[in-house]
């Protein structure tokens, strides 16, 4: 896999972005010319756990795009079918990870390409400060599993795990990934949801066991119960 393109660049896809130009040919497939020309002539910087640059390519005009031997969809879920119609066809010879939060991005990319489809989810997380830095902030796994109705092999799944390791993230490829999606849909409903109410970001307080009244043990106890 050296010929690699992410579908929208925001935090989660600038991560992406970055860190596997290290080791591919990277495209970023992005929505605006303006953030796409900064891409091209500025690179990608990333702070925060780590400290580099990277160079790659971008555009927002799909028929500029090569074919592709993976692709990552980094889009919010409400983006996710008007990015996949117009670049899908690029990935018919290789696959996709759809990362978003949630469930039924797959289905979606799926219409789209003829290649293989991966399940994808993450706690990772970054601050977007600009279209070309990044700031890597939690570095945890992306974990990564079959698209059961593409039949998707793990042997793929497999090699997309290893490529995002060799990057510098982390990442763990599963039989099936199905679990880890439920456990981080159930983390968002319980945590994004205090954090809209109240205005306040998230935080530690959301990972404390040190005393019963905490959040910790509820929230880990919920994230468990999706992986079963």
């Amino acid at each position: 896999m050296k010929q690699v393109c992410i579908i929208g660049c925001g935090s989660i896809g600038s991560l992406y972005a970055a860190h596997l130009a290290r080791v591919a040919d990277v495209w970023a497939f992005v929505r605006r010319a303006d953030h796409a020309y900064a891409l091209n002539r500025d690179g990608l910087r990333v702070s925060g756990k780590h400290n580099f640059s990277a160079t790659l390519k971008a555009t927002a005009n799909p028929r500029e795009l090569p074919e592709f031997d993976l692709g990552i969809v980094a889009t919010k879920a409400t983006q996710v079918e008007e990015a996949i119609t117009e670049a899908g066809s690029h990935f018919d010879q290789g696959a996709v990870i759809s990362a978003q939060n949630g469930l039924g991005s797959e289905e979606i990319v799926a219409e789209h390409t003829r290649g293989n489809i991966i399940r994808g989810t993450t706690f990772m997380s970054g601050t977007r400060h600009s279209d070309t830095h990044v700031q890597y902030e939690l570095d945890t796994a992306t974990w990564l599993g079959p698209f059961e109705p593409r039949q998707t092999p793990v042997s793929v799944v497999k090699q997309a795990a290893e490529l995002i390791l060799a990057g510098g993230l982390k990442a763990e490829a599963l039989e099936d990934a199905r679990p880890a999606q439920w456990s981080k849909l159930i983390f968002n409903a319980s945590v994004n949801g205090v954090s809209a109410l109240t205005g306040l970001p998230h935080s530690p307080h959301f990972a404390a066991e040190e005393n019963f009244s905490d959040l910790g043990p509820l929230l880990h106890e919920l994230i468990e119960e999706g992986k079963r």
